[in-house]
């Protein structure tokens, strides 16, 4: 067994070296919290190797260490460790920087300055490219109260919902146990499983998502991924008295933000959510029917309060809607005038492969170089992702 290389994931988990048997006591408090399973710490103390007395540990110790760390099982964990190429994170103070600059005291959540959020948005792009940070960072990240807001909620990686972000998002889950923060990481689960075709998956998040209480007070972001949850299993299973229910709810919650949400100078995140939701299942004249009501009630343009990407996206998705039920020379208008570099690096890839699936339907000769340099692109993101759902 690579007791080293477990005590590193133990370490990264945690969020800091563990160099002393007493630190056990408070490591086995911590997982208790985390995954409501007991390891002792003399258990611990023999895992992470202050003890050295030939007593192997239990598969269920194994088990759960495994489960603290982010996998399934310890057979996960073993092939984590059996890939792992020499480590590239060297820079101790680089860091340490990160940390600092997540080490602040947050007064009041919905007040902070765009300048910071845009800051934070701008090391979570640091961290999201480089997987090795992400990993020597993601117990921190997952502990500390502004990074679980600022790294984890305002910048979800859904471009990387097949690639490994997952594992990061269970640790994040362990330690923020709200009914938003169970909502809003179940969601990201159950779109991974579906960008990824495995339906079994689906049902084991939908399950969790739909036994969540008292959400109808959350940001729309999460209550629009439930909607959409449920939505997209539904047309996957074919049950179209689901899709009919869960659409009237969605034009039900619509109308509930009309009436709580006095000020509309915001961008409609709800409806943003819901076009991409009816778009995927190919229902473009529900998907119109949000546009027209994000267009009249709230901010059609960015004036600077606003994550970059955001109108480029909606506009997007628009363009998709509005080719499919027959506006093609305006869809391919507002094509022309979205920038594909401005689209935000959280969901650059996801949304690019829309926009590669709209310019190839829009190619009239079917033999063109064009296309074929499309469809390659296409093939290519797929590979990259993970996003075999969405492969033409």
């Amino acid at each position: 067994m690579q007791n080293d290389g477990i005590k590193k994931l133990v370490e990264t988990r945690y969020g800091k070296n563990i160099a002393f048997s007493n630190e056990c006591e408070e490591l086995s408090l911590h997982i208790k919290k985390s995954i409501q399973a007991i390891i002792s710490p003399q258990t611990l103390r023999r895992l992470l190797g202050f003890i050295d007395d030939d007593v192997q540990p239990s598969k269920r110790t194994l088990h759960y260490i495994s489960m603290y760390c982010g996998f399934q099982n310890f057979q996960e964990l073993e092939k984590n460790l059996s890939d792992k190429k020499e480590e590239t994170v060297s820079e101790k103070d680089d860091l340490f920087l990160i940390k600092q600059f997540y080490d602040i005291e947050l007064s009041d959540n919905n007040n902070i300055d765009i300048n910071y959020q845009r800051a934070c948005g701008n090391i979570a792009k640091i961290i999201l490219k480089n997987p090795k940070l992400l990993e020597e960072l993601a117990g921190y990240l997952s502990k500390n109260p502004v990074s679980q807001i600022y790294f984890f909620e305002r910048y979800p990686f859904i471009s990387g919902l097949c690639n490994g972000y997952l594992i990061h998002l269970k640790k994040y889950l362990q330690e923020k146990k709200t009914p938003e923060a169970k909502l809003f990481a179940n969601c990201l689960f159950f779109l991974g499983a579906y960008l990824s075709g495995n339906l079994k998956d689906q049902k084991k998040y939908l399950d969790i998502i739909n036994s969540i209480q008292n959400v109808d007070k959350l940001h729309p972001f999460p209550i629009a991924r439930k909607i959409m949850s449920n939505v997209l299993y539904a047309y996957q299973i074919k049950d179209t008295e689901s899709i009919k229910y869960w659409t009237k709810i969605a034009f039900e919650q619509e109308s509930k933000f009309q009436t709580e949400w006095k000020s509309r100078n915001i961008f409609p995140f709800y409806h943003y959510l819901m076009v991409d939701c009816f778009n995927l299942i190919g229902d473009y004249d529900t998907s119109l029917k949000f546009i027209k009501i994000a267009e009249l009630d709230y901010k059609s343009y960015n004036d600077g309060t606003i994550e970059i990407g955001y109108y480029e996206s909606f506009d997007l998705m628009k363009a998709i809607c509005i080719y499919h039920l027959g506006e093609k020379s305006d869809a391919k208008r507002i094509l022309n005038r979205t920038d594909s570099s401005a689209l935000q690096f959280t969901f650059h890839e996801y949304h690019l492969i829309h926009r590669l699936r709209l310019e190839i339907k829009m190619c009239s000769n079917t033999n063109s170089i064009k296309k074929q340099k499309l469809q390659k692109a296409l093939a290519d993101l797929i590979i990259k992702t993970g996003f075999t759902q969405l492969a033409l």
